[in-house]
């Protein structure tokens, strides 16, 4: 076992969660988060959610008032409306006004962590909780109905406007009615689901799981149209580029997949585990790794350009116009903004 894979594991010891895979091992997604929303940042990053502005990174309001040790926030902010959407290790889940970060209201009824964002369709807050439950609850916070599953899920779920598709860690992959939470079907992908799914314009859906399986799903029916192996977990959705799939995995590769058929085009090693969403900006796709580096390939599958940040990168790299927002763990720069190149415009730390 190399000490990359200890350094996970270590980390999932000091957050108190376990994962129980055919990997043996492995690593949450909830890194802290960032979503970028015209001129602001929404920030969760561990006991506080902040928006900060997006040209120089100051604080517009924080919330809670006063950090607490039962309260963290790992996930990516959602926004409904003029509510911002936040989720946490306290079993809460809380919508804030985005004017000023002041409570709406709080929805109390899970009994467990929240991991992965909620997603929000047709004034439905859907959300995914490690208690085993799926929460869909309308804009006032009122539950509308709850789907359980057989054991935790930890992704953000995906919709076509009409069926909510859910990864769960039993091994399945749900659809479920958005309306009813009635379940249309459920398909075996052979081992944990903590990575979100990509759903393309001819409903089918692109996810990997935790023992290097990466499968395309078809939405209408829940049947695989393909399977395939890559080196290492898939701990995030691919992004799905002109017929291709785009994704690191947990040894640090980067894997390049034709959409089509699931045949691998190219992989690009790094040196270190992969398990954020890639960034997509117009010349090509930025990864980040546990060692801090961000690496930029292009469409072609040839590296762009490389840089190294102080601390690790777990998370999903996020990306708006010419903006990359980039989380870091373990460093004295917790949030660092960039642009497409690579080149840093500033960062924010609550030091």
């Amino acid at each position: 076992m190399n000490m990359k894979r200890i350094s996970l594991i270590f980390v999932i010891a000091l957050l108190g969660i376990l994962l129980t895979a055919c990997s043996g091992s492995g690593a949450t997604n909830a890194w802290s988060g960032a979503l970028i929303s015209g001129d602001t940042v929404y920030y969760a990053g561990s006991s506080m959610v902040y928006a900060l502005k997006e040209d120089n990174g100051n604080i517009i309001w924080q919330y809670p008032e006063k950090a607490s040790a039962s309260r963290l926030f790992f996930a990516e902010p959602v926004l409904a409306g003029d509510q911002l959407i936040v989720g946490d290790y306290g079993k809460l889940l809380t919508s804030l006004k985005t004017s000023d970060g002041t409570e709406n209201w709080q929805f109390t009824e899970a009994k467990s962590r929240y991991i992965d964002s909620p997603l929000v369709i047709n004034d439905l807050i859907i959300a995914p909780n490690a208690d085993h439950n799926i929460y869909a609850l309308d804009l006032d916070g009122n539950e509308v109905w709850r789907f359980t599953g057989g054991a935790a899920f930890w992704a953000k779920p995906v919709s076509d406007g009409v069926m909510v598709y859910v990864p769960c860690m039993d091994h399945y992959l749900y659809a479920l009615d958005s309306a009813t939470g009635e379940m249309k079907w459920k398909t075996d992908l052979g081992a944990s689901l903590v990575a979100r799914a990509a759903l393309d314009e001819n409903g089918v859906l692109y996810l990997g799981n935790l023992d290097g399986g990466v499968f395309a799903v078809n939405a209408a029916d829940g049947t695989i149209a393909w399977q395939t192996k890559v080196s290492g977990g898939v701990w995030a959705e691919p992004v799905l580029h002109e017929g291709k799939l785009y994704f690191g995995d947990q040894t640090g590769n980067i894997n390049i997949l034709n959409a089509v058929d699931g045949t691998q085009e190219q992989f690009i090693q790094t040196d270190s585990a992969i398990l954020g969403r890639g960034g997509l900006f117009e010349n090509g796709i930025i990864f980040g790794n546990e060692d801090g580096e961000l690496i930029m390939v292009g469409f072609t599958g040839a590296k762009v350009w490389t840089r190294t940040l102080k601390g690790n990168i777990y998370g999903n790299l996020q990306t708006s116009g010419d903006r990359l927002i980039v989380i870091v763990n373990n460093g004295d720069e917790p949030l660092v903004a960039m642009d497409a190149n690579g080149n840093q415009n500033w960062y924010f730390s609550a030091k």
